[in-house]
């Protein structure tokens, strides 16, 4: 299949300001990515973005070469020593041209999903070429309807899901407007930013650490249990050599890639409903399919496939500081119960269980080790997943864009992010939400996994029966639209809204709930766009139960070193100033949520509206009903 190599000049558009990265040594998780490959797994991520039409080729090139050019990462080649004696290192490529990393390529009539799809797996399968940045860019013309789609490869030592995400956000129109949100000042405002990667900020990362658990002894002490008790449960979990699923095994040269798109506003209906997370309603969903999918002789009790799920752990200071920044998680799918209602309740129950014993802090100390153990060491050290598999499948979310976006003019109708294969794991899932969807995209081994495409089929079965049995299309979705009349968003919310940073301890954001006495806490990043929102009962499900607590100050040390990132819901229901205040409550009801942020066109947090304000709304409202009858039969009296 040809391709096309761009060859135009760069545009007059404005060149974004350049990103660097600080250390040029590749952290332990970035190289063992580099470790990890093999002839038959490639070990690079992508995304896939369809467009409304399809962008002249010579102009996409110039402007996403400006774009992603600024981004030092994307100029550099990972380069690794002699024998590995030493930790691989970032290096210049001394013939960058960007122009090398873009391609065109024409989907054959009649350009359906089908044929669409068949080009995408046999690009996504090839190895990225090793004599330049690891990265490359494809366009893909010829779609049904007058679509195109671009496909982005990326190696994985370059960038995680949440990195990949902010580049996607780079590439597309407008986003010197929204990285140019001023930086929040205001109550509960982020830490001051830190560069990551120097030594100098480590140390002193290090050293408030310190000086902290000195004020804060029995914090710090609760701290090194719950790490203690979490490590004790990892062990005993990976400890277990796995039974292999038909899914597992040694991996082939092909690859297949199906996806099924949701709405999100059902999803979070169903969170609401169930008192979840959204990502515990998509891994339910996930699990529900592959009890469709499977043989039923590998669903039978107590058969569970063990999900490795990748943790964001990205501070507020590290938008667009590339490289991977995540901590993981396991849990058991429960595809031996047959009831939707119940998986979920399994899942959300786990999730929720490993989060609050810090099994997150059990994989960043497993990879602190792995920083320390000889340079020559870390690629026998990366490899052992590959000796002793730890889990059947990786189940990777990530939020996406909350608003539409656009590429060079045109709209971006659908994203769906791609994950690669390795060690054995010849199924994994990548979910990702953007503008009101969700997608659940499967990567698959041809060999191992043959009859893929019934896959979607399963998806969407599943999501169907979670929402019916939790009652999530009881009601229509009103429109998100500017209300031309009647009361707004803007007339209602507060707009003076305490709010917190990602690395924010929950002990601080627990006070700030108690003392302005609110039930709700958005959490923004440093150019005060909203990433998530903490509830007061998500700080009630991190502390130890209030029948063993003493006083406040138990539950305060009880938290330990959990931040806002640990238990925010990322996935965040939000809405506009200019909306019609009777259709967001609608959508509150719907999703059984207390509050709404607001945000405005950047996503930055502008305001807030809550269950209190629309009952202050209704009560005026009732009121006024009230003094207009009396007035009336007063009237008629007469």
């Amino acid at each position: 299949m040809p391709s096309t190599h761009a060859t135009s000049e760069h545009s007059d558009s404005v060149s974004p300001p350049r990103v660097r990265v600080g250390d040029d040594r590749l952290t332990p998780l970035d190289a063992s990515f580099l470790y990890l490959e093999r002839p038959t797994e490639f070990l690079h991520v992508g995304a896939v973005a369809v467009l409304e039409s399809a962008p002249p080729f010579d102009d996409l090139v110039a402007t996403l070469a400006e774009r992603l050019g600024a981004l030092e990462r994307y100029r550099q080649l990972p380069v690794r020593a002699a024998l590995d004696v030493s930790a691989p290192r970032w290096r210049p490529d001394p013939a960058f041209d960007p122009r090398r990393h873009f391609h065109r390529i024409a989907v054959p009539t009649p350009g359906d999903e089908p044929a669409f799809r068949r080009v995408l797996q046999e690009i996504f399968a090839r190895p990225l070429p090793a004599d330049r940045p690891l990265w490359e860019c494809v366009l893909l013309e010829g779609l049904a309807g007058g679509r195109a789609a671009l496909l982005t490869k990326v190696h994985h030592c370059m960038i995680d899901g949440v990195s990949g995400v902010q580049v996607l956000e780079v590439m597309t129109d407008g986003w010197e407007e929204r990285l140019g949100t001023p930086e929040p000042t205001g109550i509960g405002a982020p830490p001051s930013a830190r560069r990551p990667g120097t030594v100098a900020g480590d140390v002193a990362e290090r050293i408030g650490r310190v000086l902290d658990a000195v004020v804060h002894p029995r914090r710090a002490v609760a701290g090194v249990r719950a790490a203690a008790a979490a490590a004790g449960t990892v062990l005993d979990v990976v400890g277990r050599r796995l039974v292999p699923f038909p899914f597992n095994g040694p991996l082939g040269e092909e690859r297949r890639i199906v996806w099924a798109t949701f709405d999100l506003d059902e999803f979070l209906a169903i969170r609401g409903a169930a008192g979840c997370k959204v990502n515990d309603v998509a891994l339910a969903v996930i699990a529900g399919a592959l009890r469709r999918f499977l043989p039923v002789e590998a669903t039978r009790a107590p058969r569970r496939v063990r999900a490795l799920i990748p943790v964001n752990v990205r501070r507020n200071d590290e938008h667009l500081q590339l490289g991977n920044r995540v901590s993981g998680m396991f849990a058991a799918l429960p595809v031996d119960i047959a009831d939707a209602r119940e998986r979920l309740r399994l899942i959300a129950a786990e999730m929720r269980a490993n989060k609050e014993a810090g099994q997150g802090q059990v994989f960043d100390l497993a990879l602190g080790i792995a920083g320390i153990v000889p340079s020559v060491l870390a690629p026998a050290l990366s490899r052992l997943p590959q000796w002793w598999p730890v889990a059947h499948t990786v189940c990777t979310n990530v939020p996406g864009p909350r608003e539409p976006r656009r590429l060079l003019g045109r709209r971006v109708l659908d994203v769906h992010p791609l994950v690669p294969l390795a060690a054995d794991i010849g199924l994994g899932f990548a979910i990702l939400s953007y503008a009101g969807t969700i997608s659940i995209t499967a990567t698959a081994d041809a060999r191992l996994v043959p009859d893929v495409e019934r896959l979607p089929v399963a998806l969407r079965a599943s999501a169907d029966e979670l929402a019916l049995h939790l009652g999530a299309r009881d009601a229509t979705t009103p429109p998100r639209t500017p209300y031309a009349g009647g009361v707004t968003v803007g007339e209602l919310m507060t707009r003076d809204v305490a709010y917190v940073g990602t690395a924010e301890l929950l002990a601080n954001a627990w006070k700030t709930m108690r003392e302005r006495r609110i039930r709700h806490l958005p959490v923004v990043d440093r150019h005060g766009a909203l990433v998530g929102l903490i509830t007061h009962r998500d700080l009630l499900a991190a502390s130890p139960s209030s029948l063993a607590l003493r006083d406040e100050r138990d539950r305060i040390d009880g938290f330990g070193w959990a931040t806002a990132a640990d238990v925010m819901e990322s996935h965040v229901s939000t809405a506009a100033a200019g909306e019609s205040a009777a259709d967001v409550a609608l959508r509150m009801v719907r999703q059984k949520i207390g509050c709404m942020p607001v945000v405005d066109a950047r996503g930055a947090l502008v305001g807030i509206v809550t269950e209190e304000d629309f009952l202050r709304w209704s009560a005026t409202l009732l009121a006024r009903y009230g003094a207009a009858a009396h007035s009336t039969e007063i009237g008629d009296r007469r």
